[in-house]
This record gives structure tokens, sequence and C-alpha cells, in this order.
């Protein structure tokens, strides 16, 4: 049985949580919002199981990783610099960089900034989109401001975390409820929500990650989103960039992220084909949502594994 580890691993300028598994080539998992490490707990196993050297760490301002204050701490350039200092602190020199959310944002521009650390990139949910003229605040405006992802243009304003932080476990509840493949149909357009958790976490999983927000808070994972503009700004150079190495998408069928073309996202799934150079499949997994991984752990294993094994040129063992 494979040992997993959590860690408190220096990288510099903060330390960051990281759970550990395996040894072999190395995958890094990470996740996006509002999640942490512990989204990855049916992938860790498998992939060292698989043969990998597994990290999946807490994202800076997120668990129990450090927090440091400010905006101007969540940039694109940290948030990449962290996935490099976290490599370099295990002396790994090249790794796949999986992302799912905001961590499938991340992973791209660690492939970008950094092409020599990565040998794959594989990115669920959230499919590689080139800078454009506009950032992702200027799209949504841009093409439905009041549409399925006006919340970014909301969290751009302060205030909308104190709204999160008076009941943390119903906002939890709430949004896992809300962009899972299970939600009833109907219910973002207002229709109720069920009682209780979605099926994929049960009271024990959904305890680890209201303790991580109850500890965290919720202002320094949406100031993520709130260095859209910025990110856009410092990233000119790389303005249209192709993504180069092997990459993967994965999502499921009932996840809106993917699916709607308001915010230019799920257009970006049909347009991976001309935006990744070396694109090594898109799935869409059925019946299941936003939460995937979770949702359709085998599935996802099972795509995680091969393309691994694939970028690695091995088999598993």
């Amino acid at each position: 049985m494979v040992e997993t580890r959590v860690t408190e691993v220096d990288i510099g300028d903060i330390g960051l949580s990281v759970t550990s598994a395996g040894n072999g080539p190395a995958v890094v998992l990470l996740h996006g919002f509002p999640e942490i490490g512990y989204s990855w707990r049916h992938q860790i196993p498998v992939l060292a199981e698989a043969g990998y050297r597994v990290l999946a760490p807490d994202l800076r301002g997120y668990g129990w990783s450090d927090a440091p204050d400010g905006v101007d701490a969540y940039t694109i350039d940290q948030l990449v610099g962290d996935v490099i200092g976290l490599l370099d602190a295990h002396e790994i020199d090249e790794a796949v960089i999986v992302g799912h959310d905001w961590g499938a944002l991340i992973a791209p521009w660690v492939a970008l900034f950094r092409p020599d650390r990565v040998r794959g990139v594989a990115l669920l949910s959230v499919p590689y989109v080139p800078r454009g003229d506009l950032s992702p605040v200027g799209v949504i405006k841009a093409n439905d401001p009041d549409g399925e992802f006006a919340y970014v243009i909301a969290f751009q304003e302060s205030g909308v975390e104190e709204l999160f932080e008076a009941d943390p476990m119903e906002t939890l509840r709430r949004i896992y409820w809300t962009a899972c493949g299970a939600r009833p149909d109907g219910i973002r357009d207002g229709a109720e929500l069920p009682k209780g958790l979605p099926p994929h976490l049960s009271a024990g999983e959904f305890e680890n990650y209201y303790r991580a927000f109850a500890k965290s808070g919720f202002a320094n994972p949406i100031n993520y989103y709130r260095n859209f503009d910025q990110n856009h700004a410092n990233t000119r150079p790389w303005h249209q960039a192709q993504l180069r190495p092997p990459t993967l998408f994965i999502a499921g069928d009932r996840d809106f992220v993917a699916t709607t073309s308001d915010g230019v996202l799920g257009a970006g799934v049909s347009d991976l084909v001309s935006n990744c150079a070396d694109l090594r499949g898109v799935h869409l997994i059925e019946g299941a949502g936003h939460w995937v991984q979770q949702e359709s752990p085998d599935a996802v294993n099972e795509l995680l594994v091969s393309f691994c094994d694939d970028v690695w040129d091995r088999e598993s063992k």
C-alpha cells in the first residue's frame, strides 16, 4: 500500500502544505476554487501505485499553506513561481502538471513561463485559452455580464468574502451542489438546492473542506480572481501563444464551465485543437459536473495514468 505524507515545504518566501506519495517521474496536482490539495485524494494513491511521484499542494492562501496578505501576492507570476519552487525543493527537474479549475489556469502558464520544467499538461474543467486582446474579466463583460460567469465580475469588488465567511459551511455546500453533475435541472435558474451534501462528498470529506476554509477564509482565494487584469498585463509577451507540451483535457459533460460559451471557455474546448500544439485528447465524462475528479474518479484516474505513461514513454508498474 502506498504511503501518503503531508508535510510543510519551504519554497523560499512561503511554506506550502503538500500531500505527497510514491516515487518515479513527477506529477504535480493543482487544485481549484474553493478546494485544497485534498480534492485529489482519489488520484494521489492511484498515480503513486502506477509508479509516479505525486505532489498535491494547498496553493498559497488556501488551507494549511501560508497566506500572504494583499491582492498583489496572488498574481500569475507568484503562482507559477510556487510550482517551480515546489519542484526545486524536491530536486525535480521536470514534471507533468495537472490542474483543475484555477489549477487549470495556472498549469499552462507554468509551461509557457518555464517549458524546460514541464513534461506535459493535463487540464480538468478549464481549457487553455491563449491571451487575447481582453482580460478574462473584459471578455465576460463584453460577452454576457449577467451569464454563468457573472460571479467573476462580482469577485472584483471587496466585501464578497465577508458574505462567504458569514456561513462558510453553507457557502461551500451551495457551491459544491450548484456545480456538480448531480444537481437538479433548473438549479442555476433559482431552483431550490437539495438538502444535505452532493453525492460525491461524504460528511467526513466535507468536514475537511470546511475546516480548511474556516482557517483560511475566502479573501485570498478570491484574490486570485482579482488579478485577472494584472495577469493580462504581465503576460503580454505570450499574446496568442500556443501551448506546446503534450496536453490532455478532461471535463464533465454537465460542467457549466466547459460547456457554456459565455466567457469563451465553452468555445475554448473546441479550440484546443488549434491552441495546443500536441493535443492528446479531449474527454467529456458523462454525468459529471465541475468536480470531475471527485465525481468520476475511476474515469479520470484511467485517463491521467494513461496520459502520464504516454508522455513519460513508460508502462505503469
